[in-house]
């Protein structure tokens, strides 16, 4: 009995390390991530459009210098700003620490600039996660443009980096007989509706499972054959749209 329901669950689109899945450009970019980190730059941008995966990359590498560094992830600085001022003055002069900053587009001009002084003692890096289209106006300040030292890309996922995503996903979870369900023919309409966002993916799928499972409890005799029919995936496709 293909159990439908867990497969959605698995594609919820919420930042949980649990569901990470490491792709070879997601490792590579993690990897040029630990690299800046472990060089004690002082400032590093990773940068990617809404949907990326770079909280969820930020959140991998916060667990893998937690044990080594003295490390602090904020998800929304914006929120939290003067805690994270505060923080900054209190860090010790000698030793290095790193701060971990998602959602920075939300930050002010003031804030960021704010931010860069205290990067420019040398006891701290600070990785701002932001969206691409606000690079721009963050590199036109000239003051702040020159001390920069990383842009690291999270680019969009390949088809085939997708399809890995999705096995992985369920082959992690044993359901393997939905996994198998998939075709190479699936996978093209599923990739020229999500063009290579994990968020998009992750939303497609979560709504592809929910269209399914409500078809699967109400007509069982139409799920003879082992496969993903393109009828429910362009369902789903409309029903996000709609949104």
């Amino acid at each position: 009995m293909a159990n439908f329901a867990k497969a959605k669950e698995l594609f919820r689109d919420v930042v949980d390390l649990n569901n990470y899945i490491p792709l070879s450009s997601s490792e590579k970019t993690k990897n040029d991530l630990l690299f800046a980190i472990n060089q004690k730059e002082k400032i590093i941008l990773l940068t990617g459009e809404a949907g990326s995966g770079k909280s969820l990359l930020l959140r991998s590498v916060y667990e893998s210098l937690k044990e080594q560094k003295e490390v602090f992830f904020v998800a929304n600085p914006y929120l939290e700003i003067n805690s994270v001022l505060d923080l900054l003055k209190s860090l010790d002069l000698k030793s290095h620490h790193v701060l971990l900053l998602d959602e920075a587009q939300l930050l002010e001009g003031e804030t960021w600039e704010n931010l860069r002084i205290y990067a420019d003692r040398g006891n701290v890096t600070i990785v701002f996660a932001t969206h691409d289209t606000d690079i721009k106006k963050l590199l036109e300040k000239k003051h702040f443009s020159t001390r920069i030292n990383y842009i690291i890309p999270v680019k969009p996922i390949t088809q085939s980096e997708m399809e890995n995503f999705i096995y992985s996903k369920l082959l992690k979870h044993n359901l393997n007989d939905i996994a198998d369900m998939f075709n190479k023919k699936n996978f093209k309409k599923i990739y020229k509706y999500t063009k290579g966002s994990l968020r998009a993916t992750n939303q497609l799928m979560f709504k592809l499972f929910d269209v399914m499972d409500y078809f699967y409890k109400k007509y069982p005799f139409k799920f003879k054959e082992p496969k993903i029919e393109d009828k429910y995936i362009e369902i789903a496709i409309m029903d996000l749209k709609a949104k």
